[in-house]
């Protein structure tokens, strides 16, 4: 008999209730925001020629120097939700002059990829 529960014991001791698996969640940092990228397509631009793009978003002022036609993408990421972004030209190419349309946007929660910067 004492058998029989000792054995009983052991496999109710072996079961441990497991916890529920859900811990009800709450009160954790849940991670980082999702970060989007900005940026678009560059034509026009002569060949040899130089411009500066500025990001003036929310999380500071990012440049970047584009010397080609095609895409373009600055480093700086915006979190989601949480940024703005205004594209200017901060430097235009010698003996052109570069528009940007589609160049702002708020509360990101995609990349942007619809910025155009053309150059006459």
């Amino acid at each position: 008999m004492r058998a029989a529960i000792l054995g009983a014991g052991v496999l109710l001791g072996a079961c441990g209730g497991g916890g529920g698996g859900y811990d009800g969640g709450g009160g954790g940092s849940g991670g980082a925001l999702p970060t989007y990228s900005v940026g678009g397509m560059v034509s026009g631009l002569q060949g040899g020629k130089t411009l500066v793009l500025q990001n003036n978003s929310s999380s500071g002022s990012t440049d970047l120097m584009i010397s080609a036609n095609g895409p373009f993408t600055f480093a700086t990421q915006l979190a989601y939700g949480m940024n703005s972004y205004v594209i200017v030209v901060a430097t235009q190419p010698a003996g052109q002059t570069c528009t940007v349309a589609n160049g702002s946007g708020t509360n990101v929660g995609t990349n942007v990829t619809n910025v155009t910067v053309t150059c006459t």
